[in-house]
């Protein structure tokens, strides 16, 4: 199969651009805010984490989780997280220090480094969540979606180049398709409503659509994004090179160890109730749809059950992505190296 090479994710092209023109007054100084350290640097203190939606997207429900079961309390840890529009928002407050980290597409991280940024990730979240669904029967392969009306959220945001990129793999390109932008709840109710048959959905938003839809109209799935390109990859945990370079190093070790906690809760089958419940509180879907879609995130592997989450091949993938989109020069493109730091992780795990 071939992988496509266009990129999608919480930053699409046109965020990545804005996000670009707002760093070319960000420097350092405000990097020194994010490293400073409640704790003096022994560990826990208060932090402040940066998540994006509002309300939250389903992807944050492993912060809420270790939030709600104290997993960061246990280590001393006063996390606050904290709700911003954008993944590129949350990049741009933990740019200038206002926040101390946070959850960001991967492709706004490469651009932010690019652009003199000196973010560094700490643990990633790497498989996208983005499908492709249909409630007409005769649409069911990524071939048959030529010449169909698709919803999307607008031009160049992460689910149009989403569907660019889940399309590319048959053969088919923006002209081969019309598309509508709606995005977010309005799509939801536009595939309920029979207004478009065809729209690019997360799972949480599938199993809304199940739950509201006319009685026996089946609602299929076409294809997911990450199942045509393996090495996309989707959003990192942040902070700033700073933060890791000095005293407050030991607070984002202990939060990467809280955040494999929560993984771990929430691949017990025993806690599905409860962690929808949390997905519920963040997301404001009902505890239904929440404890249907579960499952599908965590089988898509969106939090990795063993790793860091930041595996060098699907981030250079990324980066080269990025490079080749036009979205980020080659010459200030950053390497792995640059934008990740696995032994935060290790000291987390002993791995």
């Amino acid at each position: 199969m071939k992988i496509p090479r266009r990129r999608s994710a919480l930053v699409g092209a046109a965020t990545v651009l804005a996000l670009v023109g707002v760093l070319s007054g960000c420097g350092d100084n405000g990097s020194d805010t994010a490293a400073g350290s409640a704790s003096g640097g022994k560990g826990g203190g208060k932090i402040t984490i940066g998540v994006p939606g509002i309300p939250p997207i389903f992807l944050n429900t492993v912060m809420y989780v270790g939030e709600k079961q104290g997993f960061f309390k246990d280590r001393g840890l006063d996390v606050t997280l904290r709700p911003l529009t954008t993944g590129a928002d949350v990049g741009r407050a933990v740019q200038s220090g206002e926040i101390q980290g946070g959850i960001i597409g991967t492709p706004g991280a490469v651009a932010l480094r690019a652009s003199g940024g000196s973010i560094v990730s700490v643990m990633g979240f790497p498989k996208p969540t983005y499908l492709l669904a249909s409630t007409d029967p005769g649409v069911t392969t990524c071939e048959a979606v030529k010449g169909k009306t698709v919803a999307v959220d607008a031009v160049g945001a992460p689910k149009a180049l989403a569907l660019a990129s889940m399309l590319d793999s048959c053969g088919l390109g923006p002209k081969d398709v019309s598309t509508i932008n709606v995005g977010g709840p309005p799509t939801v109710d536009a595939l309920v409503a029979g207004q478009v048959k065809v729209a690019v959905l997360h799972p949480d938003e599938l199993a809304t659509v199940r739950e509201k839809i006319k009685p026996g109209t089946k609602v299929g799935e076409i294809m997911t994004l990450a199942g045509v390109d393996p090495l996309e990859h989707y959003t990192v945990l942040v902070t700033s090179k700073k933060a890791l370079d000095g005293p407050a190093r030991e607070q984002w070790v202990d939060v990467v160890a809280a955040v494999r906690e929560s993984i771990a809760y929430m691949n017990d089958p025993a806690h599905i109730k409860q962690v929808a419940a949390v997905a519920s509180g963040v997301t404001k879907a009902p505890e239904s749809v929440t404890e249907a879609a579960l499952p599908t995130f965590l089988s898509l592997g969106v939090w990795p059950k063993s790793g860091d989450g930041l595996d060098r091949e699907a981030i250079e993938h990324t980066i080269e992505g990025a490079v080749a989109a036009g979205n980020v020069p080659r010459q200030k493109a950053p390497t792995y190296d640059e934008l990740a730091d696995p032994s935060v992780f290790a000291d987390a795990t002993g791995k």
